[in-house]
């Protein structure tokens, strides 16, 4: 399997740390810029958009889509299987994963837009709200507590709001917010591939040997 991302990428992360965890999983990291549309990416993917898991007959697309590929292949012993009758569970899936989405997609906006734009503004101001409800949210859902993909997706949205919209993430991280970064489960994994060791490009192999 041939997984393309980059250094950054919330989403690229979180499809990383799914295959680290992911037993027998044999991954080549192909690093690339999708911002620069390069013929690699676009081979695999017309929409140059990462990640993007290259199998031996076709391609997946979509962190999500991706994840749940990974999660149903190969055998996980760190993340626990979500029950998709749960409605907290699900709840938190989707507004961890949206959370994450509308943090990228106000920063990317920013590439090619100046000043002030509608679209940017909407999302900063849904991010406000969706961080002070996640406040609430963590005191009394009991699904932030377990170690599923929904909080791994929480995990990286959280931090990728604390890098690039810092300002908005140091207003709400008081308390509950950071409670829950200390105690995640997935620390140490998210550690191994932290932003850091991810502008190196290591080989998956070099990850998997550091946790």
């Amino acid at each position: 399997m041939k997984l393309y991302l980059n250094e950054t990428s919330p989403f690229s992360r979180v499809v990383t740390a799914v295959a680290l965890m992911s037993e027998k999983a044999s991954v080549e990291l192909v690093w690339v810029d999708p911002w620069s549309s390069p013929d690699a990416l676009k081979q695999v993917n017309p929409f140059c958009i990462i990640p993007a898991l290259e199998l031996d007959e076709t391609v997946l697309t979509d962190s999500m889509v991706i994840c749940q590929y990974l999660l149903a292949t190969y055998r996980n012993v760190f993340l626990a299987p979500m029950d998709l009758t749960n409605k907290q569970e699900m709840a938190l899936l989707g507004s961890a994963k949206t959370l994450m989405d509308v943090a990228f997609k106000t920063v990317a906006l920013k590439r090619f837009t100046e000043g002030k734009n509608e679209l940017t503004m909407r999302g900063i101001e849904g991010l406000n709200e969706a961080l002070l409800r996640s406040k609430t949210d963590i005191r009394n859902n009991p699904a932030y507590k377990e170690k599923t993909l929904a909080t791994l997706y929480f995990h990286i949205a959280l931090a990728y709001i604390q890098l690039r919209h810092e300002a908005l993430f140091e207003q709400h991280a008081a308390g509950e917010i950071e409670a829950f970064l200390e105690k995640s489960p997935f620390s140490d994994v998210l550690e191994t591939i932290s932003l850091e060791t991810l502008a190196e490009k290591p080989s998956f192999e070099g990850l998997r040997n550091s946790i």
